[in-house]
C-alpha cells in the first residue's frame, strides 16, 4: 500500500487552507471540524484527487468517512487504485 499522505496533505495546505492561511495537519486531524473541508471544499479535493491518482469517485462513494482526515483520504484513494488495479 503506498502512503498518499504527504501528496494529499500538500494540496490541502496549500490549495484548500486558503491564501495565506499557516495551518500544520496531521493525517488524523478532522478537515470538517477545522473549517477546511466544506460541502463546496469536498467537491474541489474530488477534482483534484481525480485527476492527481487518475480515479473516478461515484456520487455513493461522497461519504464523510472517506473525507474526514489527510489518512482516510489516503486510504480511500488507495481502495480506490486497488479497485482499479
Amino acid at each position: 500500500m503506498t502512503d498518499y499522505t504527504d501528496t494529499i496533505r500538500s494540496f490541502i495546505q496549500n490549495e484548500m487552507a486558503g491564501p495565506g492561511t499557516k495551518v500544520t495537519l496531521s493525517p488524523s486531524d478532522s478537515l470538517i471540524d477545522k473549517g477546511i473541508v466544506d460541502s463546496l471544499g469536498v467537491q474541489r479535493l474530488i477534482a483534484y484527487l481525480e485527476k492527481e491518482f487518475g480515479v473516478q469517485i461515484a456520487d455513493t462513494e461522497i461519504v464523510p468517512e472517506h473525507f474526514e482526515t489527510i489518512s482516510a483520504v489516503a486510504e480511500f484513494i488507495n481502495f480506490k487504485l486497488g479497485a482499479k488495479g
